[in-house]
């Protein structure tokens, strides 16, 4: 506590004196990445202190970098990607940056949280390379953790590879944190028995729980003894792997649902029904895939007891809940995909018609194929966790043929629709987008014109004038709509010379559309203000406009 107290003085001292000597923020970025390590909650309250609005486009990048990993630091899955986003884009473009491998390590993350597996992939493997070369050897072992549980889903041969390479990093690297070594040894269990080599992950496993012991940390050992009780499982030792997973529980909260779910597994092997069921009868989930798990337990209790109808009704909440997940996970997808498509178009508008298409098309495809990718990575997933156990049950076999194949039916079917469904509302969606845009790159250009061509008088036709209403009541918050009901007073010609305010046209255009001088509009501004009640306002129609 005092450490950290020192920590936070020291931060508000540098503050004061950096706010009072109106320098860069440098110095203050530099102590919050070396805070953010070993103490991020000091990290976050420093940051807390800058004035983002004086930041360069530089500090910036690594004020939401920083901030990014101390939010990581804490504990928690930071979501949203406004602050990893930006460090991102702006070391992809300065790559001979020191921090670049960092912020590529991190985007990854997010990416993996948000279930975006090849993505995430992409940015592991580059950060991984990165800090080889720079001799960065935690943030290998990192990008090495995170690359082997991807791997384990796509291609277990690798992951095995790569987690013998972390293991071997942190047996030579005796500075790195026990504690990771710990999990790299679970990993590294994990990928052999991918591989069915089961006795050198059980092998791992007591290398784990050796390292463990030196730790005295509670929560890592009822992890280790959890791995334990599912290896001995797995190889048909069901009194062991009871007997580990009730030590497991020992070690941890009572109330934590991995290890209580682990027991629940363990009875079950060893035929101990009435226990198992009283386990589950005493948890209450609220995570989807624990939900799933509890009810798949279920059901496969009931199967052994043979009470048919228990069992039905179980597949049949287990099928509900998976619907829900389903979609949740659908919505999440397109709305994160939608919202980032609108943000890059925002970014876009400014550079061009030409290269904002280009941006578009390229993450709508993006979005379909990633959500194509989802929905079969969703179906195979579970298939694969739903019916495996069941197929291996005897006692009801027809009746679980007959569930299995409606089953198959119902999720093809429900997969084939929402595919159809995505698909009609994605073309009407890029469609709206294109007619928008090229709506108002027409418009714009058409006003613009009045700056290039040396000419007296610009007439606006009918269609123009509503071209225009149209564009400011889509993009400026229904700017005509809102000033009729706030000035009902305003004739139609008043509403247009407000119009081309809004758009904020030179008194030199003004005085070409309205074939005026430039001094009379001046003076056509300022009786104007009478009509909009801000004639004793120290402020110009102008400028009332433009923030109206």
């Amino acid at each position: 506590m005092r450490k950290e107290a020192l920590y936070i003085l020291l931060a508000f001292m540098l503050v004061v004196i950096f706010g009072a000597c109106h320098q860069s923020h440098k110095k203050e970025l530099d102590l919050a990445y070396a805070l953010v390590e070993s103490n991020p909650d000091s990290a976050l309250v420093f940051l807390s202190h800058i004035n983002q609005d004086k930041l360069s486009e530089e500090e910036m990048a690594k004020y939401a970098l920083v901030y990014y990993m101390a939010q990581d630091k804490t504990g928690k899955d930071v979501d949203n990607d406004s602050l990893i986003r930006i460090a991102y884009d702006w070391y992809e473009k300065c790559q001979d940056d020191s921090l670049y491998a960092r912020s590529m390590y991190y985007m990854g993350k997010y990416f993996m949280l948000n279930d975006s597996v090849e993505q995430a992939k992409v940015c592991l493997e580059k950060s991984y390379h990165l800090a080889n070369e720079t001799g960065d050897v935690y943030l290998v072992s990192l990008s090495l953790d995170k690359l082997v549980r991807i791997e384990g889903d796509l291609n277990p041969q690798k992951a095995l590879v790569l987690a013998r390479e972390l293991v071997e990093l942190y047996d030579k690297q005796f500075l790195l944190p026990l504690r990771n070594k710990v999990y790299a040894r679970l990993r590294l269990s994990t990928s052999l028995m991918c591989v069915d080599s089961f006795a050198s992950a059980l092998n791992e496993n007591f290398k784990a729980l050796n390292d463990a012991k030196m730790l005295n940390d509670k929560e890592i050992m009822s992890d280790v003894y959890q791995d334990l009780a599912f290896v001995y499982g797995e190889l048909g030792k069901k009194d062991s792997s009871l007997y580990y997973a009730k030590i497991a529980n020992t070690q941890n909260n009572p109330k934590d649902i991995t290890c209580q779910l682990e027991l629940a597994f363990a009875f079950y092997d060893v035929d101990s029904l009435k226990e198992m069921f009283t386990v589950l009868s005493g948890l209450s989930p609220k995570q989807m895939e624990d939900k799933n798990a509890v009810l798949y337990l279920k059901t496969l209790g009931a199967i052994k007891s043979k009470n048919t109808a228990f069992a039905i009704n179980c597949v049949d909440s287990a099928s509900n809940y998976f619907e829900e997940t389903y979609r949740k996970a659908v919505k999440g997808k397109y709305d994160y995909y939608t919202s980032y498509i609108k943000k890059v178009k925002e970014k876009a508008e400014l550079k061009g018609r030409a290269k904002m298409q280009s941006w578009v098309f390229l993450l709508s495809l993006l979005l379909l194929i990633s959500l194509l990718i989802f929905i079969w990575y969703a179906y195979l997933a579970n298939k694969k966790r739903t019916f495996l156990k069941f197929q291996q049950e005897k006692e009801l076999a027809a009746t679980k043929l007959v569930h299995e194949q409606e089953m198959h039916k119902q999720e093809i079917m429900m997969a084939d629709k929402l595919h159809k469904e995505e698909l009609a509302h994605k073309e009407v969606q890029l469609s709206a987008m294109r007619n928008y845009l090229l709506k108002k790159i027409e418009i714009v250009e058409k006003l613009n014109s009045i700056r290039e061509k040396d000419i007296k008088h610009f007439v606006l036709s009918e269609e123009d004038w509503a071209e225009l209403e149209v564009f400011l009541e889509g993009v400026e918050d229904c700017f005509v709509t809102r000033l009729k009901k706030l000035h009902p007073n305003l004739t139609q010609s008043d509403i247009r010379l407000m119009m081309l305010l809004r758009l904020k046209l030179s008194q030199k255009a003004l005085a070409l559309i309205y074939c005026i001088s430039e001094k009379a509009i001046k003076q056509k501004l300022f009786l104007y203000k009478e009509r909009v009640g801000i004639q004793n306002r120290p402020i110009s129609l102008r400028k009332y406009i433009e923030r109206f």
